[in-house]
């Protein structure tokens, strides 16, 4: 009997899709617009988030050593900071072994060579490079190590460039997620509008057939169910039609994302946001999917509520 009203039920919502066929349409397209918006808010936070991550591991603190200081005092602060819970590594890298490194990267420059070997002493200091766990940590831990305690081990702590960098790139995550999140409300507003007005016109055009219904004595879930079946489809109709957009326009712009973002990566394979999103694919459908039914749910109900008096 369940069975029987539920697929009578369905083909009623199948009918009345048919019947208001653009209007379908137009709830289509602007669910569709809001369903994008919000995958793109997603992906923007995943995507920032590995971006942080690599410029997390190009972007260090540096803390320089005053001359004379001797190799057992850089290890033992080394030890001692590298115990912090906001720090991720910490290297060393002495005089003799910045002076290898300026030279093999300036290998094309003879004149640099010829410079260094006039000096009579290495003018480039022992240093040590602090990776945080996050970027938030690296001014506590730039703090923690000018104090007056250690002036007479460190010459300088330089953070300088790096918290500027970190702190611009936090900043338009978080714009580009605002804004968006502003765009998304916009559109899920105008998708429960029209699916609002939808489900009102559907009630208007079949007024005749809700009354013979309510007169023989249906009940309200056979008369109220075609029409939260026909918004439920056009919910569902959209989020494989934002899917159908959204892959393939992330395979396109996947590699100019890696090589705009992740040139120079660390890691042997950098951040593929379209792999991410094959991988996750249940994950994303299922968003789209939630929020689509979430919003043709809720709206069909008001308008099932206010305008059809069963």
């Amino acid at each position: 009997m369940i069975w029987t009203s539920l697929l009578r039920v369905t083909h009623s919502a199948l009918q009345n899709f048919w019947r208001n066929i653009w209007l379908s349409l137009a709830t289509m397209v602007i669910m569709t617009i809001t369903l994008l918006i919000v995958l793109f808010l997603y992906m923007a936070n995943t995507f920032g988030l590995e971006v942080i991550k690599s410029v997390q591991q190009k972007v260090d603190l540096s803390v320089v050593f005053n001359d004379g200081i001797t190799k057992e005092q850089t290890q033992a602060l080394a030890s001692q900071v590298e115990t912090r819970s906001d720090v991720s590594s910490v290297r060393i890298v002495t005089s003799d072994e910045a002076k290898e490194i300026f030279l093999r990267n300036n290998r094309d420059r003879p004149f640099i060579e010829e410079s260094m070997q006039e000096l009579e002493d290495n003018p480039l200091p022992t240093t040590m490079f602090i990776v945080a766990t996050e970027p938030r940590f690296y001014e506590t831990i730039a703090q923690s190590l000018s104090g007056e305690q250690l002036k007479p081990l460190i010459a300088e702590v330089q953070f300088d460039d790096s918290r500027l960098v970190i702190n611009n790139l936090i900043a338009i995550i978080s714009a580009v997620k605002r804004v968006g999140l502003i765009v998304t409300i916009v559109f899920a507003a105008l998708a429960m509008l029209i699916m609002f007005n939808t489900v009102r016109l559907a009630i208007y055009s079949f007024r005749e057939e809700v009354d013979i219904m309510h007169l023989v004595g249906a009940s309200g879930w056979f008369i109220r169910g075609p029409f939260v079946m026909e918004s439920v489809l056009a919910a569902l109709l959209s989020a494989g039609l934002a899917s159908l957009i959204a892959y393939p326009t992330l395979k396109i712009i996947s590699p100019n994302l890696q090589r705009f973002f992740f040139e120079g990566y660390v890691q042997q394979t950098p951040f593929d946001i379209y792999q991410y999103a094959v991988t996750h694919w249940l994950t994303i459908i299922g968003l789209q999917v939630v929020v689509a039914v979430g919003l043709a749910v809720v709206s069909s109900l008001v308008a099932l509520q206010r305008y059809l008096k069963t």
